[in-house]
């Protein structure tokens, strides 16, 4: 069995700790963080959570808990939450060690050597203010569990190196890759506990459920059958989409916000280094109801202005007159690497260097200082965001300002 051993690295309560990195004065406050529009809990702080507040609640719901307890309300700022997380990833990166970046706020390192695990701890709380979770074990799955304990230490950091006198006591549905469906139908032929599960024989497992389940047992039984992914594979389909700030009925204004979707859908596309041969839009009405459309396209590409102009013909389809909309959105499928694209004789395929320019320039600028007309300068149909915070790292206007 290898020497080396997995830690997994996980941001607590992210959202929030971004926010208070550059307001202290929400430490020890309840706070939550609000989705797209102000609509639904996505982020609690430890105080939030000991006040019942549940994730995905509608915000209005929750208004009278809000106001009895001083909790604190913010809209997100995606923005900064991804700024915060690439300067989390670049201090672990800057260890050495073989890593996956598994979300926006965890990250799983192979370790030779456990000696490094309180620095790594100490050096991203120290560099970025965010504090994290530390779980060891000898697979991706044991060090989710030496993670979720984590969580309830001090020192925020767990060695799972008996994880048999744990999995006595710990309910299926608690691990990584067991769904609610698979625990109920565990815990109805008796299966409670995971050491209840990893006692039975692979034939039964393999008998009663799928592989995926097999795979979670032998990971829980110490043998590893999830590597490290330090490439993230491609994602074989993409989707942009926003619920509007306020009903839409003009159809220029629909077509704003559909181009920039598109854009943002372009940008991801040629991120990975992919076309999309298949492109769709939606909207979904006052009335909640859905309508789309969908077309292949003659070349696969990720050219912004091409994309934008299916996008606007598909959404001429579904546009009514005196209708009004509440949510709109593009899908780019049937993705395919940008080297292994059949160019069309009779139609250009638009300039990719042109697309790398003014990719790097809104890199660097780490905001869309270039973007396309069609995207309109005033997106009046944005999500509502009353409650947001400063881009403190990311707007040069919006920097913290420090008064002596």
């Amino acid at each position: 069995m290898s020497s080396t051993k997995y830690a997994l690295i996980d941001c607590n309560n992210f959202f929030v700790s971004c926010e208070r990195v550059f307001n202290p004065k929400l430490a020890g406050r309840p706070v939550v963080i609000l989705s797209n529009n102000d609509g639904c809990v996505i982020s609690r702080s430890k105080e939030a959570k000991e006040l019942k507040i549940p994730m995905g609640a509608p915000a209005f719901q929750q208004r009278e808990i809000f106001s009895k307890h001083n909790v604190a309300v913010l809209s997100s700022n995606f923005a900064l939450y991804g700024d915060m997380s690439e300067r989390v990833m670049s201090v672990l990166e800057d260890f050495g060690y073989p890593m996956e970046i598994y979300s926006i706020d965890e990250a799983f390192l192979e370790l030779d050597s456990e000696s490094l695990v309180p620095e790594i701890r100490s050096r991203i709380l120290r560099w970025t203010g965010i504090p994290i979770s530390i779980g060891v074990g000898t697979t991706k799955t044991l060090a989710k569990v030496g993670n979720d304990l984590a969580k309830k230490r001090i020192d925020g950091i767990f060695y799972l190196n008996d994880p048999a006198s744990i999995f006595v006591k710990l309910p299926v549905d608690e691990i990584w890759g067991i769904g609610s469906q698979t625990a109920c139908a565990l815990n109805q032929l008796g299966i409670y506990y995971v050491g209840e599960l990893i006692a039975q024989t692979d034939a039964w497992i393999q008998k009663h459920f799928s592989i995926a389940l097999l795979r979670t047992v032998l990971e829980l039984r110490g043998e590893r059958c999830l590597n490290l992914e330090e490439l993230a594979p491609p994602k074989k389909g993409i989707v942009c989409s926003r619920s509007f700030g306020h009903l839409v009925s003009s159809f220029e204004e629909l077509k704003e916000a559909v181009a920039t979707f598109t854009a943002h859908g372009a940008e991801k596309l040629r991120d990975q280094y992919s076309v999309a041969a298949y492109m769709g839009v939606f909207v979904i009405g006052k009335d909640r109801f859905p309508r789309s459309a969908s077309r292949a396209l003659t070349v696969p590409t990720s050219y912004t202005p091409h994309l934008i102009s299916h996008a606007h013909q598909l959404l001429a389809e579904l546009y009514v007159e005196g209708h009004s909309y509440r949510k709109a959105g593009i899908m780019f499928h049937h993705l395919t690497p940008q080297e292994e694209t059949q160019l069309d004789l009779f139609q250009a395929s638009g300039s990719n260097n042109l697309m790398q320019i003014v990719d790097d320039i809104n890199r660097k600028k780490r905001k869309r200082a270039l973007f396309f007309a069609a995207e309109g300068t005033s997106s009046a149909w944005k999500p509502l965001s009353g409650h947001q915070s400063p881009h403190f790292t990311t707007q040069w206007k919006e920097l913290l300002t420090i008064r002596v």
